[in-house]
């Protein structure tokens, strides 16, 4: 068989069922105490600042080992470096439950399961060029995109429900089912996983690409990805700051930690949805750049009405158009990015708008974090971010379409 024949093998869509189970179990793990922050605080004994650590070390990590994740993947490819993030995820995620209610140990733990999150999420494009053929690319970007988000909304639906019904065991239950999915999901990545098909799935991987520092070099002197990384930086950081801090938002508006995790749930929900949707449109219309002006469009309304609501229902109707706005418009980005930054790695622009993502919530949580009314009502902070989205939707004025 010629080497550079043309194959779209079935065993690509497993390899993308088992990436997405392992995305889904290290989101749960992120924002597993982000809707119950004053809960975890008193069962932890320490602050409310301490316990937002632990969804911050996500981010914080995510800097450095960026770096690392996206030459791993693309020295050694991408079973070797998903596998990794897995098999960090996996371990660390099931010793969670064994810190049982000391602090110091739970956040050595969640550090080591942030430092496995980037090896799953810089490999996103490099599942979908490794496996998938050029016209279901955007398709199976948008489901890694889409699970990442599954995992966010079970871990903020389910978490408060475990933690407030079952009392004094709340926590060590919910460390545990989380920690045991995420060695089954490691076990299962690791067994069945593989790098690539026999034949390449399109004529672009048989390509050369350059080496990662020279497509360093590369991004940072293209103007139309220094857009994407200003929209990342916004976009992906406001996405973090309302996770993070969602009870608090909750409590703000007179509402309690269920409400909190129906308001993630919902913003998460919506996501999932736009994922679907706009992927599905990319590959019908073509055109990137409307489909993310629109989609900014629409998180950017929706996050001004959220702004000056106290109404439940019309929290939750703009908190799931919030979400359908702000999240399906990564996908998208990505695979542009990918285009428009050729012959640059997949896994270097996917890893650097990535981490600036999480720059952009670190910034966001250390500049806003108590940011609020008198009567603890976030509005000031919503406002503000509302007004980012809205700097987002101008610079896509500036974006081409890919020659």
């Amino acid at each position: 068989m010629n080497s550079t024949e043309i194959i779209s093998y079935k065993d690509r869509w497993l390899i993308l069922l088992l990436f997405m189970a392992v995305n889904i179990i290290v989101q749960m793990l992120w924002v597993s105490f982000t809707t119950v922050t004053s809960l975890s605080a008193v069962y932890y004994g320490v602050g409310e600042f301490e316990i937002i650590l632990l969804a911050m070390t996500f981010m914080i990590a995510y800097i450095p080992v960026t770096f690392l994740s996206a030459w791993v993947l693309d020295k050694y490819d991408f079973k070797i470096g998903a596998g990794l993030g897995a098999t960090l995820i996996g371990i660390f995620g099931l010793l969670r439950f064994f810190a049982f209610n000391t602090y110091i140990l739970v956040l050595i733990f969640q550090l080591g399961i942030a430092v496995g999150q980037p090896f799953i999420l810089n490999a996103y494009t490099k599942l979908s060029a490794n496996w998938f053929p050029e016209s279901e690319r955007q398709t199976a970007t948008g489901l890694s995109m889409l699970s990442q988000f599954l995992g966010i909304a079970l871990g903020m639906f389910v978490t408060p429900y475990i933690v407030i019904n079952l009392g004094e065991l709340g926590f060590p239950v919910m460390n545990l089912l989380y920690g045991s999915i995420a060695l089954i999901f490691m076990l299962l990545f690791l067994v069945f996983a593989k790098s690539r098909p026999p034949t390449p799935p399109s004529k672009e991987l048989i390509s050369e690409k350059v080496m990662m520092t020279e497509g360093l070099k590369q991004l940072f002197t293209n103007k139309k990805f220094l857009i994407l990384f200003v929209s990342f930086f916004f976009g992906v950081g406001v996405l973090n700051w309302l996770i993070t801090f969602s009870e608090g938002i909750s409590l703000g508006k007179g509402y309690d930690q269920l409400f909190a995790g129906n308001f993630g749930g919902f913003l998460v929900f919506g996501g999932i949805v736009g994922s679907l949707v706009v992927s599905f449109l990319a590959e019908k219309i073509k055109s990137r750049k409307i489909l993310l002006m629109s989609s900014f469009i629409i998180a950017t309304i929706s996050l001004f009405i959220i702004s000056f609501s106290t109404e439940q229902i019309l929290i939750l109707i703009f908190s799931f158009l919030l979400g359908f706005g702000i999240l399906s418009a990564a996908p998208v980005a990505l695979e542009y990015a990918v285009d428009i930054t050729k012959p640059v790695p997949e896994a270097s622009s996917n890893g650097m708008l990535m981490m600036f993502g999480q720059v952009g919530g670190i910034i966001l949580m250390l500049g806003l974090e108590g940011v609020t009314l008198p009567n603890g009502d976030y509005f000031p902070s919503l406002i503000l971010q509302a007004i980012f989205l809205a700097i987002i939707v101008i610079l896509t004025l500036f974006l081409k379409e890919p020659e």
